[in-house]
């Protein structure tokens, strides 16, 4: 006759309790359950952002609990994760997790505690392991589509930004042999116009050389007349 398995609870089989193999195999699966690896997670807080060193967050782990009978327990979040962050020396590129982001949690086969306080090499602070509280966080899984990216394809990079690129360094190299810049021939059509030719015309020497212009065309009359027509 069939069995019914609705009698079977958690992870127990009908022939979990016939013999002492089947005993043994299922005490062994219960504790590599135990073992915790990956899992979806999604950010609660984030402590430490910017150009400052790699923060933390808080987390709540997405795959529900769920009982011997089969019911739903929610998970408890997970305070205090290292976030990843692409770093090499003092290069970064910065990328903060924001609040409702979905990555990974991926938990240490040891207690990192010491390691987190002293962002250091220490011995573990206890003798847990593949635990909760030993959880790292790698962002990017399962997210919308972004608004501000970098992207690269066969046909080249794209940098776009709904706002503004700002480049800031003593020194902006662009090496190429052309560079092209968008649709500015209106405005620059217009700084020409009523700006630069007005200046241009109004630069008169002064008879066989002598004297000074009866306007000097310095950097610095230049640059106010564009800052003027800005």
């Amino acid at each position: 006759m069939p069995v019914d398995i609705g009698q079977y609870y958690g992870q127990t089989e009908p022939t979990t309790g016939s013999g002492d193999w089947n005993s043994r195999r299922f005490e062994i699966n219960q504790q590599i359950m135990n073992l915790n690896t990956n899992i979806p997670v999604q950010v609660l807080r984030v402590n430490g952002v910017g150009v400052d060193p790699v923060g933390f967050v808080d987390v709540l782990v997405l795959v529900s609990q769920v009982t011997g009978d089969d019911m739903t327990v929610d998970n408890l979040e997970i305070p205090n994760v290292p976030y990843m962050r692409l770093q090499g020396g003092a290069n970064a590129v910065i990328i903060d997790p924001e609040v409702g982001d979905i990555g990974i949690g991926s938990f240490c086969s040891r207690d990192i505690s010491a390691v987190k306080n002293a962002r250091k090499a220490a011995p573990p602070g206890s003798r847990r392991a593949y635990n909760f509280s030993d959880c790292m966080y790698s962002g990017g899984f399962l997210n919308a589509a972004p608004t501000q990216y970098i992207q690269f394809t066969a046909g080249g990079i794209l940098v776009h930004s709904p706002t503004k690129v700002r480049a800031e360094a003593p020194t902006v190299q662009i090496d190429g042999t052309a560079v092209q810049v968008g649709d500015v021939e209106s405005t620059l059509r217009k700084l020409i116009d009523e700006r630069l030719i007005a200046l241009f015309n109004a630069h008169v020497h002064a008879s066989a050389g002598a004297g000074v212009p009866t306007v000097p065309l310095t950097l610095a009359t230049v640059a106010t007349t564009i800052t003027q027509a800005n």
